[in-house]
């Protein structure tokens, strides 16, 4: 029987506390408000390397989810389902695939999400959620930039004290990457022969085939939006890889003219003993440096929002810690590699979670037109690091947005340049990344 079944008697005896059994067997009440949606997705990828481009690599991948789910905002028993399934048609290579998007896999389907709810808005609201859920937050999230999301295995409670603020607390114990087509007690650090996905084994270092398995992560968190600040300060325990505290704000300044500057500050701090971690079993030590973990990230950005847009500069710091883990690069499970993490100067391609201790700088810029139809964005990012160089990213992205009986149609093309030293792409002095997709939402 599938492990996620295990979750929902669990579900039932969170859901259930102060409510009455009749409720619960109630089908009109579970049944209340149920909607379908989703969305297909056809996308093509490319890398070209120089020099040495027979290393390109490309792929092809048809896809989507169709969620069933109650209404999320109605209080009671709820539930959703997500079925997923990402195709190739046969049209991939098998011998160099940009494994990125699909794997090594022709074709996978998963049930990606299946957790059963009950909301509550008695006293305050409140949400209990248990099962196979897609998450929003900072270190775990969907990483969505793919074919298919990363979905988890959780239980999350959400409180919403007083207006414009949510407290959460999040118990993950398995995840489903977004290649994979089902869920694993590993995360980004395991090796692809381990039992995952084989996007696994793009990492540069993983923690070695007798590892013991993850232990999963408690995530503790709070986001307050209201009056032009936007906050967030989270606590993640990856056990056995990192206990992580991160925060951002952004303020903006409110001119009535529609050109509103802002401001903002991040930060992280990591620690966890090496001989108590997971990565005591360490197949390749990040940069070659086996230590505590200890890392330290600090940013910040100004800009400004204008009328269909927005332009903005950011700076962050990855502290280099000679005897750290790492030399002090950031441990996070779920997005390494992915380039999905929420420091403000990640590029499409890559970002100080996967250079490592340093500094980035990046500017760019999001602007609309044609009543919101046609989308631009432009980017540049600067990396100067201690163990991989300095090197550039520059991207361009460009999406149109149908309206009329075509409504929920969208084309995009994104595409990344990097010069210089590559996290993932080692002996190439440059990198172009070309990402063609389209997706119709229903």
């Amino acid at each position: 029987m599938r492990k996620y079944l295990k979750v929902i008697p669990l579900a039932i005896a969170l859901a259930c506390a102060g409510t009455g059994i009749a409720q619960a067997a109630s089908l009109d009440s579970i049944l209340n408000g149920v909607q379908v949606d989703g969305k297909v997705r056809a996308y093509y990828f490319t890398r070209q390397f120089t020099p040495n481009n027979n290393a390109d690599v490309n792929a092809f991948s048809l896809g989507g989810i169709v969620n069933l789910h109650t209404d999320q905002a109605a209080d009671g028993w709820g539930f959703g389902v997500t079925g997923m399934t990402a195709q190739s048609l046969g049209l991939n290579s098998a011998i160099q695939p940009d494994t990125t998007l699909m794997g090594k896999q022709s074709q996978y389907s998963a049930l990606g999400q299946l957790y059963l709810q009950y909301r509550s808005s008695m006293f305050v609201p409140v949400l209990v959620r248990a099962g196979d859920q897609e998450l929003s937050t900072p270190w775990m999230s969907g990483s969505d930039s793919r074919v298919l999301p990363a979905t988890y295995q959780a239980v999350l409670v959400q409180v919403n004290p007083i207006d414009h603020l949510s407290v959460y607390a999040i118990r993950e114990t398995a995840w489903k990457s977004r290649t994979s087509d089902n869920f694993y007690q590993d995360n980004l650090y395991y090796p692809s022969t381990w039992g995952g996905d084989q996007s696994y084994g793009g990492q540069p270092y993983a923690v070695g085939a007798t590892a013991n398995r993850a232990s999963g992560t408690l995530a503790i968190g709070a986001d307050y939006k209201a009056n032009g600040i936007n906050a967030r300060l989270w606590y993640y325990d990856f056990y056995g890889f990192a206990k992580t505290y991160y925060g951002e704000a952004t303020y903006t300044y409110k001119t009535g003219t529609g050109y509103d500057p802002f401001i903002g500050i991040q930060g992280l701090k990591q620690s966890q003993s090496y001989a108590n971690s997971l990565f005591g079993a360490s197949a390749v030590a990040p940069n070659g440096v086996a230590g505590d973990v200890n890392s330290q990230v600090q940013g910040v950005k100004v800009g400004v929002n204008i009328p269909h847009g927005q332009l903005f500069v950011a700076y962050d710091k990855v502290n280099y810690d000679a005897t750290a883990f790492g030399g002090g690069i950031v441990v996070s499970p779920f997005t390494a590699n992915y380039a999905t993490d929420p420091l403000w100067t990640t590029s499409m391609i890559r970002g100080l979670v996967e250079l490592g201790a340093g500094n980035a700088w990046k500017v760019k810029g999001t602007y609309k037109l044609f009543d919101n139809q046609l989308r631009l964005m432009a980017a540049w990012a600067r990396y100067n690091t201690h163990f991989k160089g300095n090197s550039t990213n520059t991207y361009g992205d460009i999406t149109w947005f149908f309206n009329g009986a075509l409504k929920g149609l969208s084309l995009r093309d994104r595409i990344e340049v990097c010069n210089g030293a590559l996290a993932n792409g080692g002996g190439h002095d440059k990198f172009v990344y070309n990402r063609v997709m389209a997706e119709y939402d229903f």
